[in-house]
């Protein structure tokens, strides 16, 4: 009876968590609860279709069948939702001297719920990579002549996404199996 219930304490810890994390991607974007989602960006709207139709309910069957179905799905998405929305909470500090540096991070971050992305994740990826790059271009601007280290920078992080897509193609190319 106690294993039931830890059980069912970390589930509803878990969908607490995704609840937190779609909320905060709503508001991360600009739309919270209030202004009308037809702003978005065509990968948002898609993103946001994904979560409304087949991902929740998925969720919710595996919710209700229960045991390991469900405390597999919650223990390997958690660790990533919360990592995401650590990255989102900490853009919000806009007086950071490298905020176009966390932006693009912030922008593209979300690559990492790949994993949960079915049948195509590279394209996924991608978007996410070509989401950052207004931010890493923005950088490019202001250090190109001033501090190589920030180019560098760059070149490194875009490639992190450009090597994944690589992976998820050779590996993974219609969603982990």
């Amino acid at each position: 009876m106690a294993d039931m219930q830890n059980l069912v304490e970390r589930r509803d810890r878990a969908e607490g968590r995704l609840e937190a994390a779609s909320h905060a991607s709503d508001m991360h974007c600009g739309y919270g609860d209030s202004a009308p989602r037809a702003r978005a960006t065509p990968h948002v709207q898609a993103f946001d279709s994904l979560l409304a139709g087949l991902m929740t309910e998925h969720l919710q069957i595996s919710k209700d069948i229960g045991g390991d179905v469900w405390k597999h799905l919650s223990d390997l998405l958690a660790p990533i939702s919360e990592q995401t929305q650590e990255v989102v909470t900490f853009r919000a500090n806009r007086g950071s001297k490298l905020f176009h540096h966390v932006s693009a991070v912030s922008e593209s971050i979300q690559a990492l719920g790949w994993v949960a992305v079915a049948p195509k994740p590279g394209p996924y990826v991608k978007e996410m990579n070509d989401a950052a790059m207004f931010y890493t271009n923005l950088v490019l601007k202001e250090y190109r002549d001033v501090d190589e280290k920030h180019v560098d920078w760059v070149k490194a992080y875009l490639s992190v996404w450009t090597e994944l897509q690589a992976y998820i193609k050779d590996f993974c190319p219609t969603g982990l199996a």
